[in-house]
């Protein structure tokens, strides 16, 4: 046999023995399961921390047989695979919990699906000196499952949470109002600190919110706004446009009226800013930001407290 028909025979060989020699395919352990049967393997995955593996099955149940009587947990246990994973999967596990939600509205397990989403957002809150949109989703779930099941034994830790909520966004905004302060933008630190005093009167840490609008308000200028609406109501008192020319006469007076003007509102804010710096050191005595105030009323000439300091 020559070299050509030995290389035939080897082929030929090959050709016949590899269809006995190949291994065998897999075959899907979950295929022609029924609906009980895929939960309760999904379920035992989870429950040995096989999450992925979980999940696999448990899409099955999802993907194929959405109308038996499984499917609702098999939903909500997909959520808590995301929600309860190592790898920090909380945006994940809100998705799954809204979706449960969408299928079952008015399911019994909703305040559990209400709470988990709250909690998928209340893990990704913040420093106080970032955006606060994590915390206000939160707080927005937190209060509406309080608002729809009160008596949910989760209520509790949803309304020591809420607390918490408020006091990170009272926070936040007491950050903003100082930085404004600090970079010289005081009649929006004045705005700030104010509307975080009226919206958050039991959360906000009215020491330093006193001391800082004291502040704004100690160095406060008239505002663009202000300082243009006076010029329209001069123009208009001269018969004029702002289009318009004023002769040397009038800018003068305009001048010499915006003076007058400008020293009227300087001194209200001045007279505001000790009233804070006075509630500051009346209502906490003991505060570190108390001595601060005290020398900033001593710089302003507030005689009361000069006495007191000097007696």
């Amino acid at each position: 046999m020559n070299a050509r028909s030995l290389s035939l025979a080897a082929v030929a060989l090959a050709l016949a023995v590899s269809p006995a020699c190949r291994k065998p395919k897999k075959t899907d352990p979950t295929r022609g399961m029924t609906a009980a049967q895929l939960l309760t393997q999904g379920e035992a995955y989870l429950k040995r921390g096989k999450m992925d593996d979980g999940r696999r099955v448990l899409r099955l149940l999802e993907e194929n047989l959405p109308g038996t009587p499984e499917f609702p947990k098999a939903k909500l246990l997909l959520a808590d695979s995301y929600f309860f994973d190592n790898g920090n999967r909380y945006a994940e596990a809100s998705v799954e919990y809204a979706s449960f939600l969408n299928y079952f509205p008015r399911s019994e397990q909703r305040d559990y699906a209400l709470y988990h989403i709250a909690l998928a957002n209340y893990s990704g809150i913040a420093s106080a000196e970032r955006d606060q949109a994590q915390t206000r989703k939160a707080l927005e779930t937190f209060q509406q499952l309080l608002q729809e099941a009160p008596g949910s034994p989760y209520a509790p830790d949803a309304k020591a949470k809420i607390v918490q909520c408020w006091r990170r966004l009272a926070e936040h905004e007491l950050l903003v109002g100082i930085f404004y302060v600090k970079s010289g933008w005081f009649p929006g630190a004045e705005k700030r600190l104010k509307g975080l005093m009226e919206t958050y009167p039991e959360y906000v840490d009215r020491e330093r919110a006193y001391y800082w609008v004291a502040e704004a308000l100690r160095q406060k200028f008239v505002p663009p706004s202000d300082s243009q609406e006076f010029q329209r109501s001069y123009y208009q008192r001269v018969n004029k446009t702002p289009k318009d020319l004023l002769n040397k006469a009038e800018t003068a007076q305009l001048q010499k009226e915006f003076n007058a003007f400008e020293k009227v509102e300087l001194a209200k804010y001045r007279e505001e800013a000790k009233n804070y710096y006075q509630k500051l050191v009346e209502s906490y005595p003991n505060s570190e930001w108390t001595g601060r105030a005290k020398d900033r009323l001593l710089e302003m000439g507030t005689r009361g407290v000069k006495l007191e300091l000097d007696s």
